[in-house]
């Protein structure tokens, strides 16, 4: 039996990881919602898939605004009836010592991949809440979990998405609401620099790999929860 669509809301869906999720669910039969804040890439993202089995709809979104998400969620819930799964995933970066690190670069990394964070699942949670069920997915990276010069903001933005969420999955689990944290190593995306693809593409995974991946984690039996989960390179991390 055809497993049903799922209403499946990823942002920074434009391209890396997020694009390969997007492909990967509309693959498979899910209706996508795909945002970013660049127009174009998301049109070029529905073109790719426009003859899938799903659906992809991409509307332009800045995570930073909380009353924009806030009304997109709505507007999802209005059309669909429901959103099934979030998938949190945009991120930025820079790879700056502490010292060389500005407040400008501070506030763009910890805004975007910690405050969007917190905007989207906000405002996806009390429908969740109202239909009994639904999955909040973070992909958010394995430099929460180690220590990688010159990455202090990025990692610090990653670990708080990591505690933010374990409390939230602690306040919601009786609601039937899955929080899962899928922490990756190196991925080959463009968040990295071009030298550093160049150098290391060979011991980088795959976004389409992984994203294949992070589809079977969401289509586990209702009374199970995937709570976290540690994806790494096979040949191990980088030191970059």
């Amino acid at each position: 039996m055809e497993p049903s669509p799922r209403i499946v809301w990823i942002t920074g869906a434009s391209s890396g990881i997020g694009r390969a999720l997007a492909e990967a669910f509309v693959r498979n039969g899910d209706t996508v919602i795909a945002t970013a804040r660049q127009e174009s890439r998301l049109a070029e993202l529905q073109a790719a898939v426009i003859d899938a089995k799903g659906q992809c709809l991409a509307w332009q979104c800045d995570m930073l605004e909380g009353a924009q998400v806030r009304m997109l969620a709505s507007r999802i819930v209005n059309d669909f009836r429901r959103i099934d799964i979030l998938i949190n995933n945009a991120g930025v970066t820079y790879f700056n010592d502490f010292l060389s690190t500005s407040s400008e670069e501070f506030n763009e990394v910890v805004d975007t991949n910690l405050k969007g964070v917190f905007h989207t699942t906000q405002a996806v949670v009390p429908s969740m809440v109202e239909r009994g069920g639904g999955i909040i997915l973070n992909v958010i990276s394995y430099a929460a979990k180690a220590t990688y010069t010159q990455s202090a903001a990025y990692s610090a933005s990653k670990a708080g998405v990591e505690a933010l969420m374990d409390v939230l999955r602690a306040e919601v689990r009786d609601k039937g609401i899955k929080v899962m944290n899928v922490f990756p190593g190196a991925v080959l995306t463009p968040i990295w620099h071009p030298r550093h693809r160049e150098k290391y593409a060979d011991r980088m995974m795959k976004p389409d790999e992984l994203a294949d991946f992070i589809y079977t984690l969401t289509r586990q039996p209702q009374s199970m929860m995937i709570e976290d989960i540690i994806v790494r390179p096979q040949a191990g991390d980088l030191k970059v």
